[in-house]
This record gives C-alpha cells, sequence and structure tokens, in this order.
C-alpha cells in the first residue's frame, strides 16, 4: 500500500533506547547513553553490520539483522503499529475526502461558482510564482498590482466610452496589455465570481482573502474554498413528522386534505402548521424520493432511485439464457373451439448477444411452454451455462428442480431466479417484450392494451362475438396456424435489427457506423472461435423428457392416475424406477433405472397403457357368435316379411246385403263445387331431407328461402359440428354466411 511506511533497516542508540523503554522490555539500558556502553561492550560496532551515521554529531547506526532477537521482535511490533496508524491515517484522510466531496456536491449554485473561480485564481498565481522562481507572498503581491492596474484600465475605458477626456498617463495605461489577463490568465469575470460578495459589477481582492483562500486549499483542499452559507438552513417544524402520518398514505391525499386531517387530531399549540409552512418543507426541504415514501410503493420508489447495471462485456453466447413469459396484448383464435383467448407467449433470450434462441406459444405460461421453448433454444443454438428466469410456476416446479431426474440436473444448468417484485433486474427480457411483442400486437384488429381506442375496441369485441354466435367464428380474430408463423416472423426481424446494447461497428455495406444485430453479434462470437455446445440428436428426445421417481408393482408403473404395463418390469417389483413421459406420447412411457448417485441410470422398457390387458373372450369367438346373432336377426325379420306380403296378397271380404235407409234420415247433400284461382304453373314448394339438402337449395337459389329456413341455417351454423358436418360435405360456408348475413 502507498500509505504503508517503508521499513527501517538502521537504527541509532537513541532510537533503540525508545523502543525499549516503549515497549518495556527488560534487560536493556533506558538511555543512548548506556546504549552505546552496551553496543561498545558487545562488539556491535565491529564488522559490516554496524555503520557511521550520516550528518552532522555522528555516531553509530547499528543494522537490524545485528540486533538480539528479543529487541528484534520489539522494534518489528513497534513498525507493525506504526504502520497501522499510518494506514488508519490514510482511511480517515480518504473519509474525510469523501464527505467533503458529498458536501460539496450539496452546495447551491453559486457556491460552486465562487469556489472554481477561488481554485483558478490561486492556481494562477502558484503558476506565476513558478515562472518567475518568486515565492507565493511576492506572486500575491504581484497579482494585486496587476489587479490595480485592471482596474484603472476600466475606469479609463469607461470614461471614454462617456466622451470625457482622459490623462496622458490613462491614454498611455490603454495602449500596454492588461498585467490580468497576460501575466495570470485572470479574467474580470473570474474575479468577481471569485468575490461572492461583489455588488454593482466591479470585483477587487484584498491581501487578506488571498492568504486566507491558500490556506484554507492547503488545509482542506479545494472544496474548503467554497463560501459560507450566508444563513442557516431552517429547521423542519416540528409538527411536520405528525402531519407526515395522514399525507404519506397510499391514497395519496394531496396537502390541503393531509393537513386538515392533522389538524382534526387537536395537536398543541407549538406543533400546529399552516398550509404556507407544509408546502415551503414539501416543495424545498424533501427530495422526490423523501416526498413519496409511504405514498408509493416499494417498486415504484425503485423507478426514482439509483441503481447498478450489469454488465454483460465479458459474457460468451449460451453463459446465461434469460426467459419470461407475456399474456399477449391481442385476442386470436382458439385452435380447437375458435373463440377468442390471448396466448401466453414464453421467450428466451441469450444475454450476452441478446438474439432470441427460443419462443413457444401456449394457452398459459406452463412448465410444458417453458420446456418446449428451452427444448427449441437448445437444439437449436445450444444449452446454456445459467438459466436465469423469475420464481414463477413455470420455471420452479419439480419438472426443472428435482435434484436427480430435474431437467436442469440431466442438462447441468444452473438455474438462478431473480427477486420477488424485481423486474429490474429482468430488464433484457423485459425490453425483448416490449419492443417485439407490443408492437405486435398492436397491428392486430383486437388488441386490447391499455392505449387501444375505446370505441374501436368495444366495436371488435361486438363483432367478434356476433360473428361466434351466429356463424362459430369470426374473420376478425387470426387462426392459430397463421399467429404461430407472425411470431416467427416478429422473432427473425428482431434479429436481423441492430441492437442498441451491442457493440458499434463499420457496416460493409454503407460504411456508416451502426450497432450489431444479435445474428451479428453471434457470428462475431463463431468467429473468434466460440462453439456451442449442442445437445447429440439422438438424446434430445430423453433429455428433454420429464422423468418421476415411481415403485413398481407386479409389472406396473402408475402416472398421472393411469397404468403401464410391460413384462420386463415383473423383475423390478417394489422397486424405485424413473418414470419418463411425453405430453405428445401420452399412450408409453420411459422406465430406467435410478443409478447410485441418482441420476438415470439405464432404459428398462417403454411400458404401455393398458399392456397387461386381453379381451374377455377370444377375438375370432367374440367375432363368430356376433355374426350368428346378426344371421339369426336377419332370418327373422325375412320372415316377418313373407307373413306381411302374404296378407295383403289375398285380402278377406265378407259378403253383406244392401238395406234401404230410412226416410227420416237425410242423405248428405254433395258439396257446391267452388272456383279456386290458382295460377296452372304454380309450382310446389320444395321439400328437404336434410339441413345440408337446405343449405345447398339455399346457396343455390338465394333470396327464396323463408325467415323459418333461414333460421333453421343460422342455428346450425352455430353448432360447431354441423360447421364441420357442411364443410366436410362440400357446402360453402363463406357463401352461406354471407346469404345470412344478407338476410339479417
Amino acid at each position: 500500500m502507498k500509505d504503508m511506511v517503508t521499513r527501517q533497516e538502521w537504527f541509532t542508540a537513541r532510537e533503540l533506547a525508545e523502543a525499549v523503554s516503549r515497549r518495556g522490555l527488560a534487560g536493556y539500558p533506558k538511555s543512548e547513553r548506556n546504549f552505546r556502553a552496551l553496543a561498545e561492550r558487545q562488539g556491535w560496532n565491529e564488522g559490516l553490520l554496524a555503520r557511521k551515521r550520516a550528518g552532522r554529531g555522528g555516531g553509530m547506526e547499528y543494522h537490524f539483522s545485528a540486533l538480539p532477537t528479543d529487541l528484534q521482535a520489539a522494534l518489528a511490533g513497534s513498525e507493525a503499529k506504526t504502520c497501522v496508524v499510518h494506514a488508519m491515517n490514510a482511511q480517515a484522510l480518504r473519509e474525510e475526502r469523501q464527505l467533503d466531496a458529498l458536501r460539496a456536491a450539496h452546495q447551491p449554485k453559486h457556491a460552486v461558482g465562487a469556489r472554481e473561480a477561488r481554485a483558478e485564481i490561486t492556481r494562477a498565481i502558484d503558476a506565476f510564482a513558478v515562472a518567475k522562481g518568486q515565492g507565493r507572498a511576492w506572486a500575491i503581491r504581484a497579482f494585486l498590482e496587476a489587479q490595480n492596474v485592471h482596474l484603472a484600465r476600466i475606469a479609463a475605458s469607461e470614461k471614454i466610452a462617456d466622451h470625457q477626456p482622459v490623462t496622458p498617463a490613462e491614454a498611455k495605461l490603454l495602449q500596454r496589455p492588461d498585467p490580468m489577463v497576460e501575466g495570470f490568465g485572470v479574467t474580470a469575470d473570474t474575479i468577481l465570481t471569485a468575490n461572492a460578495r461583489a455588488r454593482g459589477g466591479i470585483a477587487k481582492l484584498s491581501e487578506r482573502s488571498l492568504w486566507r483562500w491558500f490556506q484554507a486549499r492547503d488545509a482542506g483542499a479545494v472544496v474548503a474554498l467554497a463560501p459560507a452559507p450566508t444563513k442557516t438552513v431552517d429547521p423542519i417544524p416540528a409538527g411536520f413528522a405528525g402531519f407526515l402520518k395522514h399525507y404519506a398514505i397510499g391514497t395519496k391525499p394531496d396537502a390541503t386534505e393531509a393537513l386538515s386531517e392533522y389538524l382534526k387530531t387537536d395537536p398543541p399549540e407549538h406543533l400546529r402548521l399552516t398550509i404556507s409552512q407544509v408546502r415551503y418543507v414539501l416543495r424545498n426541504k424533501l427530495n422526490d424520493i423523501e416526498r413519496n415514501v409511504g405514498r408509493e410503493g416499494l417498486l415504484t420508489l425503485r423507478s426514482r432511485m439509483a441503481y447498478i447495471e450489469r454488465s454483460t462485456e465479458n459474457l460468451l453466447p449460451t453463459t446465461v439464457y434469460t426467459a419470461d413469459g407475456k399474456t399477449f396484448d391481442a385476442e386470436i383464435a382458439d385452435p380447437r373451439s375458435r373463440l377468442p383467448m390471448r396466448p401466453e407467449l414464453t421467450s428466451i433470450l441469450d444475454v450476452a448477444t441478446r438474439k432470441c434462441v427460443g419462443i413457444a406459444v401456449s394457452r398459459k405460461e406452463n412448465v410444458i411452454a417453458v420446456t418446449e421453448a428451452l427444448r427449441r433454444a437448445c437444439e437449436n443454438h445450444g444449452i446454456p451455462a445459467m438459466f436465469y428466469t423469475d420464481r414463477g410456476a413455470g420455471y420452479k416446479n419439480k419438472t426443472f428442480d428435482t435434484e436427480a431426474s430435474g431437467l436442469m440436473a440431466r442438462l447441468s444448468i444452473t438455474k438462478m431466479h431473480a427477486l420477488p417484485y424485481n423486474s429490474q433486474a429482468k430488464g433484457i427480457i423485459e425490453r425483448f417484450n416490449k419492443t417485439v411483442w407490443n408492437p405486435l400486437s398492436k397491428r392486430f384488429p383486437t388488441y386490447i392494451g391499455a392505449d387501444m381506442d375505446k370505441e374501436a375496441s368495444q366495436f371488435a369485441h361486438r363483432k367478434t362475438r356476433r360473428d361466434i354466435k351466429e356463424f362459430g367464428e369470426s374473420r376478425l380474430l387470426m387462426p392459430w396456424e397463421e399467429f404461430l408463423d407472425t411470431c416467427e416472423r416478429a422473432v427473425a426481424e428482431y434479429n436481423d435489427r441492430p441492437h442498441s446494447a451491442l457493440p458499434r461497428f463499420e457496416d460493409p455495406e454503407t460504411g456508416t457506423l451502426r450497432h450489431m444485430s444479435p445474428n451479428e453479434a453471434w457470428a462475431a462470437h463463431v468467429r473468434d472461435g466460440f462453439e456451442a455446445l449442442l445437445p447429440d440428436p439422438g438424446e434430445i428426445d430423453d433429455l428433454f423428457r420429464p422423468y418421476e421417481v415411481r415403485v413398481v408393482r407386479r409389472g406396473l408403473v402408475e402416472w398421472n392416475r393411469n397404468t403401464f404395463f410391460h413384462e420386463r418390469l415383473e423383475a423390478y417389483h417394489g422397486v424405485r424406477v424413473l418414470v419418463g413421459y411425453d405430453d405428445n406420447q401420452a399412450e408409453h412411457v420411459w422406465v430406467r433405472e435410478i443409478a447410485d448417485d441418482g441420476e438415470p441410470g439405464p432404459l428398462i422398457c417403454v411400458a404401455r397403457f393398458g399392456g397387461n390387458r386381453t379381451d374377455f373372450i377370444p377375438r375370432t369367438l367374440q367375432d363368430k357368435v356376433e355374426r350368428d346373432r346378426l344371421e339369426g336377426r336377419k332370418k327373422r325379420v325375412q320372415a316377418k316379411l313373407r307373413d306381411i306380403e302374404a296378407e295383403a296378397a289375398a285380402p278377406l271380404i265378407v259378403e253383406r246385403p244392401v238395406e234401404p235407409v230410412a226416410n227420416f234420415i237425410r242423405e248428405p247433400q254433395a258439396p257446391e263445387a267452388v272456383r279456386a284461382n290458382v295460377p296452372l304453373n304454380a309450382a310446389k314448394k320444395p321439400r328437404f331431407a336434410s339441413d345440408l339438402d337446405l343449405a345447398l337449395w339455399a346457396i343455390e337459389h338465394p333470396g327464396e328461402a323463408s325467415d323459418g329456413q333461414m333460421r333453421i341455417l343460422r342455428d346450425c351454423m352455430n353448432q360447431p359440428t354441423s360447421v364441420e358436418y357442411f364443410r366436410s360435405s362440400g357446402v360453402d360456408l363463406d357463401a352461406l354466411a354471407k346469404l345470412l348475413r344478407g338476410a339479417a
């Protein structure tokens, strides 16, 4: 350390006597005279380890190595103590300078200007003294003489400006160069600023002031040159603490309301405040953070506080991946129901290059979506050394964190979580969400962000709901497959766009300096020798397959309340194994042994769902008895049909004589014919065997369907099964929907 003193090697008799007295060492004399006698008796003056002391007085000096061991230890202890004292003094000096810097930072603007001007004048005087080879006192007197000449020149110049005559001496003075500017390089404005009490635009420094400035600068550095405050700072009123109990609350009342509530508590007279006092303290005594403590939470206050910026200059690609999920700010069509939904976007970025290396789109942020995004990132760009995420359920779970079978352990990835409610620590991924997903969502007519026009949002909402009610889907909702392609294009555009956090370079095409894009930054690392750690293609599926510990029971393992069987598991009855599963292949599970270190061991088998199930009777026998039953039923129906036909072919007729009708019974009168005005070419109304026939006829004959028939078709379009049936049968759904809209 520079503050540590250099170790002393030669000592005089006086220094040795003082060290013995100071340390209380027994067996040695305490005076210089007796110590010289001791050195003479023991022969210390002879040899190369003793020498004549330089300077007046003479005497001998003795080397440290020539002294007895106990005396060496006493001297070493004294030196160590001296070093510690010097170090403590140096530390105290540094701390005092830091305090001075803090005091200087809080000085008013006029005090800072006066301090800098005084420092400039003192440096100019010292430089003039060195240039002339004289002392400081001589240079100060020369400065005062130059100041007098300078003031005389100003007075003569004012006479000329007022058209007054000047004396020959004044005219000669104006012809010579200004000694203040030429000799010291100090202007009138500098002197005016240094003399903080100057009035009228003209300042004159006294010899006493200059000596006082030099003394302050030599004792307390440049900070001490600032003028002392002209008045004491007014303290904050005693009742202000009670006022803050009603002001510093989350509802954010204004000062008038808070003061009214405070005065309702009837404080003592010396604690009562006026609105002028309150506003003065809030405006002049408290900084922005102090004014909002209690009125805002810690998260909001952090946006006003200083922060530490993390540097990514020393990172390589794949060193750190950061991930986060975001709910898309627009509605799209659900892939199954085609109803409106807001998908969840999981993004993974490489911190070193800011490149988006993986995304996943899902209904909600869960472990499946995160695993899919991480799989894409590792498969295409490399396995990261660290995975930095928040504490959401999609990142903090057994699938990731299990010690033996977790995804992080099998990929040898170190996972690190950000602190709760500390989104500032994830600024890289938050900026990606803001610059990619937010602008993308604004391209959709179903955007529902805070800055969306209220009327436009209501129109889109009503339109989509009305279309779904009538037709089962809406054209305003982007289909799922098209949305996936849109997200991929947005990520590709981001990776090719210059990023302000990346280094600048000269564009080979335009010749201008610009920032690198994430793809260019990644390529630059590859040119420098970087090589990503990619997983083996044959192990990708198994590496990203979640595993859980299960116990084998009679050849069966259980997962998700389902049982899976394989013959090889019979030998593992009662043994703990690892069961891996894939949500896209739910009919199988992968069963592995557990190694001694807890890691996944060799593959035992691929167990199948319901693998130990068999038919109640042989399949061939079941087919035979079902065919026999069918043939018997057909024979019975044919016999019954023959009986019906026989009855129809030979009807039974019973003969009965005709008897006359009684006279008192009137025979019915034949109805009188009425002429009906029916056109001869009137067509019969068509009849339809099914809704499909009705739909096909309505498309071919627009405008001829009745209201009841249109109502039937509208009900069919509101049923997903009917819509799918129409589509598979070749019905033009767009033409039918247009027809229904025109009839509405």
